[in-house]
């Protein structure tokens, strides 16, 4: 399923979850009762193709093994809220496809976008025209592209530009930056959790987040033919979350004598190159 195709119309994560929250506080109810709940019949012809927003909201979510549908009932896990079913269909997509099995499809397109998102400038607005469409050809069309921005920005890998950035156009470029993603994740991980308030070496942190979100440099999944690499952006990247991180208190970075490895975190404060050798996460 190409999840970014606008044809009728996308699988968008905003649908997704109103679908989801309309299942899961409706056991029992059936799936063509949902759709006329959500879409009515008075406003159904001026919804795109009649409706196709469900449609293919069920049928991804179907696809990602977030929704089951048995016997025409559509059965959804209790989960507390918006940003836990984000957590879940974040992890969905950005594991390799094999790790829930080999007829796991997983949704490629958008995996792929973030992997070449993650290697950009995070100090840079982009643009379809004049910084995606000549770099790479993961998105087919701009089109494709605008959709990709409100996955990236709901899965919390960016976010929309500042005008300051975008000369004016903010709307229409995102800025690489998956501070929220790297922070929910210490937060909230589907593996086992890293301990709190002792120190740990920073090359354990980095390692937990490439496993937690493998669309980050350095995990042995995040690459396609084609791609290309770019290390310095992808420190800047990480080390923008790992500032992110510290500022909202959800770490402290530090800096040993005679460290056994360290991580630079270039641009970090003033232009200048900020070493970092060990973390601890706050209780």
């Amino acid at each position: 399923m190409e999840y970014l195709n606008p044809n009728p119309s996308p699988a968008l994560p905003q649908a997704m979850w109103l679908v989801y929250r309309a299942a899961m506080e409706r056991p029992g109810t059936k799936t063509a009762d949902l759709f006329d709940l959500i879409v009515p019949t008075a406003i159904r012809a001026g919804t795109p193709s009649a409706g196709s927003h469900f449609k293919n909201a069920v049928s991804a979510m179907r696809k990602l093994g977030v929704l089951n549908e048995h016997q025409g009932v559509l059965k959804a896990a209790k989960l507390s809220d918006s940003a836990a079913f984000l957590r879940l269909l974040r992890h969905r997509i950005v594991q390799p496809p094999e790790s829930f099995g080999p007829e796991f499809e997983g949704a490629e397109d958008i995996r792929r976008g973030l992997i070449w998102l993650m290697r950009q400038s995070p100090a840079k607005a982009l643009d379809y025209e004049t910084d995606v469409a000549p770099k790479t050809s993961v998105f087919v069309n701009g089109t494709r592209w605008n959709t990709f921005r409100t996955w990236c920005d709901a899965l919390g890998f960016g976010q929309t530009a500042l005008n300051v950035m975008a000369e004016n156009k903010a709307g229409n470029r995102i800025v690489p930056n998956p501070s929220r993603a790297v922070v929910d994740a210490i937060a909230h991980p589907f593996v086992d959790a890293l301990p709190r308030g002792e120190q740990l070496p920073i090359g354990r942190l980095v390692e937990f987040l490439r496993q937690e979100l493998p669309v980050l440099p350095g995990h042995p999944s995040a690459t396609f033919e084609g791609l290309r690499a770019d290390e310095d952006n992808a420190l800047r990247v990480i080390g923008l979350a790992l500032t992110a991180a510290e500022e909202l208190n959800v770490l402290t970075l530090k800096y040993q004598s005679d460290p056994s490895s360290v991580m630079a975190l270039p641009d970090a404060q003033h232009g200048e190159t900020r070493y970092v050798s060990a973390v601890m996460i706050g209780k």
